[in-house]
């Protein structure tokens, strides 16, 4: 047999296994191949995860002073490493899986890559562990986006829609109202905090839950909350992430607004840092 009908077999082996997820890293942590396994896994496909940082599946916490996961640099030291570990779907969700990194070197020695891979943890025979994690339907949920940056309502728009959401956009608080007004079908009211020339994001909010009590609000700004609370835009005690957000950030926090349909009343804030 050859060597390229052998490697050919070998990349057969790679992509037909769908409940192991095998990943491979170059040397700064990008991903260079992604198998079935890891789209099951973790939800992105090949196409979006190769090129970008691994990193983007790890829990922003968990990452060392580098932006880097530790176990890269565990691996690379001691030659193999192996853990129980939080990763991150792309719509959210916290995965508790088991990973395997190994570093790969070249007959001088030199590191040239990391194999992962990655197996789902469950416990056998333990129906509550074994059950599948349970997100909000994503589709059919509608976004009414509201800034007045068209740049912005760009950039939130692809990701809103790469989630799965149906978007309407709005550059003012007026617009927004109007058609919040005409369409019940709005679930989540996501708009900037502070909006020249007319209402601010906070009277939005106000004014969306004369016309619909149960809407969602998801707010963004450009100012950190003690500020915004002085101006009186926003409540105290609201739920923070920071901005520029990540999809998974963003993914993450409509999916707890969205999970619980008893908190209509309360806001989150994504702010700027």
């Amino acid at each position: 047999m050859d060597n390229s009908v052998h490697g050919h077999l070998k990349q057969l082996m790679v992509d037909s296994l769908p409940d192991c997820a095998l990943v491979l890293l170059d040397t700064d942590g990008k991903v260079l191949s992604w198998n079935v396994g890891a789209q099951g896994l973790l939800g992105y496909a090949e196409a979006e995860a190769v090129g970008l940082s691994f990193s983007r599946i790890v829990p922003p916490e968990t990452l060392d002073a580098n932006g880097a996961p530790p176990s890269l640099a565990i691996a690379r030291k001691s030659g193999r490493h192996e853990e129980l570990c939080q990763r991150m779907h792309s719509d959210g969700r916290d995965l508790e899986v088991r990973e395997f990194v190994i570093p790969l070197r070249d007959p001088q020695h030199t590191l040239v890559a990391f194999a992962i891979m990655m197996q789902p943890v469950g416990v056998p025979g333990n129906a509550e562990a074994d059950r599948p994690l349970m997100v909000p339907q994503r589709q059919g949920r509608k976004v009414l986006l509201v800034d007045d940056d068209g740049d912005v309502r760009l950039t939130a728009v692809n990701l809103l829609k790469g989630l799965g959401y149906e978007v309407l956009t709005a550059a003012s608080g007026a617009e927004a109202l109007d058609m919040l007004a005409g369409d019940e079908g709005i679930d989540v009211l996501f708009t900037d905090v502070m909006m020249p020339g007319g209402m601010d994001g906070g009277e939005v909010a106000e004014k969306a839950r004369e016309i619909r009590p149960d809407i969602k609000v998801l707010f963004a700004s450009g100012y950190f909350e003690d500020a915004l609370i002085k101006k009186g835009n926003i409540a105290a005690n609201t739920h923070l992430l920071v901005k520029p957000y990540r999809r998974r950030d963003l993914a993450k926090m409509l999916n707890m607004i969205l999970a619980d349909e008893t908190r209509g009343s309360d806001d989150l804030l994504l702010i700027n840092r």
